[in-house]
């Protein structure tokens, strides 16, 4: 091997840096393995040097190559080595680049054709060192707490897989379930991936019409619910759907072809078998809240478990005596993937808190609790924020972290919290059908100092870039869609969505190498990204393209301004303009010099184009079931007061 590079002018060093630069480059690749041409353009080396290379590499089992994709993957050799030296390093205290390339890699016990996936969330934890390891922790709604133990969990979800069986459900049905965050949802969680089924998590505020699409495009065998929520959102169930109902939600009188969930569970004998998945196979059918469109279901393959894992040790930086609350909820993506499954992943206690839910009970179980790794949304840490006669006293809060997913965390949030919480927070983007592939992580070695408005690097394991209209990457700095590059990014595994067509085209129209977001950003030079709003919601005003979200920022950096939205409205001459919605800081009150005031400084930071002609002062912002912000011609909210500032 070094002969031949010798010959090209190289030194024997030279040739072993080339080497272990394949190597990297190989492995960055993960489980999908690593193309030729791949290698010549990641390495830039030439063709006739990689091909030697690579084939001295194999001749050394450090590398192997398919021979029916001639794909390379890392070698047997390279497996020997690295068990060798896991004696002596942990994810910790790997440097940056280190933690990048071993995340690269999906982990073993999620790539196969035989994986256990009850034993790997639950039954490992139950018998190893954490044999007393708590599950859950589980504060009622009339501030009771209890908890569910691994060894327990491990026992109430055999006995429910069981009755579950009894109700026909098979390798592959579909299993629904519409409940509060506790412990039966859990339960019925694990025992439905121990019969090889695929988990259908409903929204709890749905109504009935939600509830209905979701059980029949997902061809739903059985359905789990409350006798309540049987009652008030679904008391026509589709039809071919066996019912069970929670014990003791409300004293509504059953329905007599229901299975009660609690007795049939005790009386049930404990299945002791699991049903194996393979990696690419359905987990989980996730569907997506839309605005007055379709649902889309997205299934959820067991490798993905890769990503969910790793964003619990670097992004959140989740550790073996964190007390961990995670205030997402299990119907949505960050909640499914973060309060429950990653703390599974991990064999740590999750944190759920049922009943109707404000900044008060957020502070009373902080420090009930005594949390110290929590991840809410920007929604909730404004509403603490704005609660200020009952934040507590210093030292009686003992966070550690605190981690923000959802929407654009602004700079002063960052303040306050660093201010009223003790600690730093930090953003963390992604979406259902990804995962966190953008963050600022909380694991110090890949920590770094985050410019304003920055959401974060990209996760290892993902390569992202900026597209432009025509699908190009952008050059650095330019404006675009945020991408991810399938290629290049081993943990990101989702292929389509579930029976529909159209939105899978929607999100791979440039070809399968890059998935698109639908969010528009930028990246600078060091690998910031940066988001300015979503597609949909851009405003094409003049030619001009405006994104709500700089405006927003522009105008909530106003001393006056507690909270805006930009909204687009029809215009003959321009086809769109902007419109403001402000909501003012308390003990103010509106005006037309406020309104001045306020467009002045607007003026002052953005393009005149970006300017909005129309200012109208509201009481509060709409908002979706997932705190999130909804855009509307006219956000139909009360007490509302219009005033307009001068053009």
């Amino acid at each position: 091997m070094i002969d031949a590079d010798l010959a090209e002018g190289g030194t024997g060093t030279q040739s072993l840096e080339r080497a272990v630069t394949l190597l990297r480059e190989v492995a960055s690749h993960g489980n999908r393995g690593a193309r030729l041409t791949d290698l010549v353009a990641d390495s830039g080396l030439s063709k006739a040097t990689v091909r030697r290379l690579l084939a001295a590499l194999i001749r050394e089992s450090l590398l192997e190559q398919d021979e029916s994709t001639r794909r390379y993957y890392l070698g047997a050799d390279t497996f020997v080595l690295g068990t060798i030296a896991a004696a002596r390093f942990g994810t910790h205290n790997l440097s940056a680049n280190a933690v990048a390339r071993l995340s690269a890699l999906s982990h073993a016990k999620y790539v196969g054709d035989s994986i256990p996936l009850a034993a790997l969330l639950c039954d490992r934890h139950k018998s190893s060192e954490r044999g007393s390891a708590v599950a859950l922790v589980y504060e009622s709604a009339a501030g009771h707490t209890s908890r569910l133990t691994y060894t327990e969990l491990s026992d109430h979800s055999r006995r429910f897989a069981a009755v579950l069986r009894g109700l026909g459900v098979r390798k592959g049905d579909a299993v629904a379930t519409l409940l509060p965050k506790g412990p039966e949802l859990l339960i019925a969680m694990l025992a439905t991936w121990r019969l090889g089924a695929i988990h259908v998590p409903l929204f709890t505020a749905f109504g009935s019409p939600a509830i209905s699409f979701r059980l029949t495009q997902s061809g739903s065998k059985v359905l789990i619910t409350t006798r309540s929520l049987r009652s008030s959102a679904l008391s026509d169930v589709v039809s071919g759907v066996r019912v069970v109902v929670v014990e003791g939600y409300g004293a509504l009188p059953g329905h007599t072809k229901d299975v009660s969930f609690w007795s049939n569970l005790h009386m049930a004998t404990a299945l002791d078998s699991i049903t194996n998945f393979r990696g690419e196979d359905p987990f989980i059918l996730l569907y997506t809240l839309s605005v007055g469109g379709t649902p889309k279901g997205i299934p959820v393959p067991v490798n993905a478990l890769a990503g969910i894992e790793e964003h619990m040790r670097l992004g959140l930086d989740l550790r073996d005596d964190d007390v961990y609350w995670n205030l997402g909820d299990p119907a949505w993506g960050g909640g499914l993937y973060y309060a429950i499954i990653g703390p599974f992943l991990l064999g740590r206690a999750t944190v759920l808190c049922d009943g109707p839910f404000d900044a008060g009970q957020i502070y009373r179980v902080l420090v009930k609790h005594k949390v110290t790794n929590l991840a809410a949304s920007p929604y909730w840490y404004h509403a603490m924020r704005n609660l200020k006669k009952l934040v507590p006293a210093s030292g009686e809060l003992h966070l550690r972290v605190a981690s923000s997913v959802g929407e654009l965390l602004p700079d002063e949030l960052i303040n306050w919290a660093a201010e009223g919480l003790g600690v730093r927070l930090h953003d963390h983007y992604g979406q259902a059908e990804t995962g966190v592939f953008v963050s600022n992580h909380q694991a110090v070695t890949l920590q770094f100092r985050r410019p304003p408005g920055s959401i974060g690097h990209q996760v290892p394991g993902f390569k992202v870039v900026i597209l432009d209209a025509a699908g190009r990457e952008c050059p650095t700095g330019a404006e675009g869609e945020i991408a991810i590059d399938t290629e290049k990014s081993p943990l990101h595994w989702f292929e389509r969505y579930y029976n529909e067509t159209e939105g899978t085209i929607v999100r791979y129209r440039f070809g399968r190498r890059y998935y698109l977001t639908g969010d528009l950003g930028r990246m600078d030079a060091v690998g910031n990204v940066y988001f300015l709003g979503t597609k949909e919601d851009a405003i094409s005003s003049s030619g001009y393209l405006v994104v709500p979200s700089q405006l927003e920022a522009a105008l909530t950096s106003h001393p006056a301004v507690a909270e805006a939205a930009i909204v687009a409205k029809p215009d003959r001459l321009r086809g769109e303009v902007v419109k403001a919605f402000v909501v003012l800081k308390s003990r103010l009150s509106p005006s037309p010099a406020v309104a001045e005031g306020i467009a002045q400084h607007v003026r002052e930071q953005l393009p005149p184009y970006s300017l909005p002609p129309e200012i109208e002062f509201v009481t509060k912002l709409p908002r979706t079931f997932g705190s999130k912000l909804r855009r509307e011609a006219e956000p139909g909210v009360s007490e509302r007061k219009k005033t307009r500032s001068k053009g």
